[in-house]
């Protein structure tokens, strides 16, 4: 069902570029009607394929700059079933399958089908479910229900306003209204990981072309490059988790009511000066998938979130009292990377940029933001985000090396009390400081208390 899923998205697709049918769905339809593609589908299923199609062709006309136009899907595509399309039965799904699609399997596989069952093992209830999908991921295939729960918003009685710049080697600039700590999320954690990844596929697809070009197989070298981007995508879907539900911890912790996040993440699909590693580590940071987390947690708890324009935002200086526009922008005073030299000192750039997004939204003084930023990391512990108690959405990316500590610690040399360490291998960092400087105190004091010695023989 994929594959004709994307057989048949790229049947109205060719006819669309052709300009052979209108950009109708009903005309699109009526042409495809005969397609081996389209009646292999349950019919509201195709249906809801050039809906889609329709939709994004439209999309790109009205704003290219924001939409990318529709491509032809090469393998296996997304296929939906609506109320029409799916049954459940205590906690199994029941799909429909067209007539030419049973025909088949009859015929070519022995298989007579009149449904496709599919068991979920959850009590499942079928007035809250909106659509049944089956996603295609790399050489396995996942089973999405869309449903539609009740959100019954916290009285939350927040009176201040967030703003976040979007940035690269710093992912998030989060700057609270009337707070002088501004804080940094490290988004160097996860692009040396993604360097990571993205050389192995490198060296891999060099492989695999190396291979075809020599008629050699090389269906194995591509099972790992697929496995490779599997990974990388989780560990975006998991960055943008951990990093939205510690933007969270922030705005219930500062008592925030609006959340406004710079655009700059929507401007992707454009083209740019950026070079091609660069451009590319661009456009895998979840930035989009952080806000689209970000909006729906925090609708929960009461707080909105919503975009704002930050457009002249990093050369404007936000000490000074005048509005951020072309006239004010200044951007030969960011004399580094990450330095803006303001009327009163130097400044992050980033932290200045979030700073003008609050004037935009009419707020100005001189204390949102201007004290050192906490800077907090993702990946791996460190000393300002702990000291600073926010630990709930924080993992660590090796695992082993509380492993590794803990052996040293069980050895007879260690100079470590094993008290202080925990049964899962992780350490308490700030008992083990405590009790090295106390083992160590009288070495470290040792030549003054030498010096003085002579000094008084002498």
């Amino acid at each position: 069902m994929c594959y004709h899923s994307a057989k048949l998205w790229n049947q109205a697709l060719f006819l669309l570029n052709k300009k052979e049918a209108k950009l109708n769905f009903y005309d699109l339809y009526n042409r495809l009607r005969s397609s081996v593609h389209l009646r292999a589908l349950q019919s509201r299923a195709s249906q809801i394929i050039l809906d889609e199609l329709v939709r994004a062709y439209k999309n790109y006309f009205k704003e290219p700059e924001k939409f990318a136009k529709p491509k032809p899907r090469r393998w296996h595509r997304t296929v939906i079933f609506d109320k029409t399309g799916f049954k459940v039965c205590g906690s199994r799904i029941r799909l429909s399958l067209s007539r030419s699609l049973r025909k088949h399997l009859k015929e070519k596989h022995n298989l007579d089908l009149r449904f496709l069952w599919l068991e979920i093992g959850l009590p499942l209830n079928e007035k809250a479910i909106k659509n049944v999908q089956i996603a295609p991921k790399r050489d396995e295939f996942e089973l999405h229900l869309i449903y539609e729960a009740e959100i019954n918003p916290i009285n939350f009685n927040g009176s201040k306003i967030m703003t976040i710049d979007p940035c690269s080697s710093n992912f998030f600039a989060i700057v609270v209204e009337g707070v002088e700590t501004p804080y940094i999320m490290d988004g160097k954690g996860l692009k040396s990981l993604l360097r990571k990844y993205l050389k192995k596929i490198a060296k891999f697809q060099s492989l695999k072309d190396n291979l075809k070009n020599k008629d050699l197989a090389f269906h194995n070298v591509e099972k790992r490059i697929k496995k490779l981007w599997v990974k990388v995508h989780r560990l975006l879907r998991n960055f943008a988790h951990a990093v939205s539900n510690l933007v969270l911890e922030i705005a219930l912790r500062h008592n925030i009511k609006e959340i406004r996040v710079g655009d700059g993440f929507q401007s992707k699909n454009r083209e740019s000066k950026l070079n091609s590693i660069a451009e590319q580590m661009w456009h895998l940071l979840p930035h989009g998938k952080a806000f689209e987390y970000l909006k729906y947690k925090a609708e929960e708890l009461g707080i909105f979130v919503d975009t704002i324009s930050e457009d002249y935002s990093s050369g404007a200086d936000s000490l000074l009292n005048k509005a951020v526009a072309e006239e004010s922008c200044t951007p030969e005073l960011r004399v580094k990377r990450d330095l803006f030299k303001s009327v009163l000192g130097f400044i992050n750039v980033d932290v200045n940029a979030c700073r003008s997004l609050l004037k935009k939204l009419g707020i100005f003084d001189r204390i949102s933001g201007l004290a050192k930023p906490i800077r907090l990391r993702i990946f791996h512990r460190f000393k300002s985000s702990s000291a600073y108690g926010m630990g709930r959405s924080r993992g660590r990316v090796l695992p082993s090396s509380g492993n590794k500590a803990l052996a040293r610690a069980n050895s007879p040399r260690s100079p470590y009390k094993k008290e202080y360490f925990t049964n899962a291998g992780q350490l308490d960092y700030k008992h083990i400081h405590i009790h090295v400087f106390q083992q160590h105190q009288s070495l470290s004091l040792f030549p003054l208390y030498l010096f003085l010695l002579l000094q008084s023989k002498i």
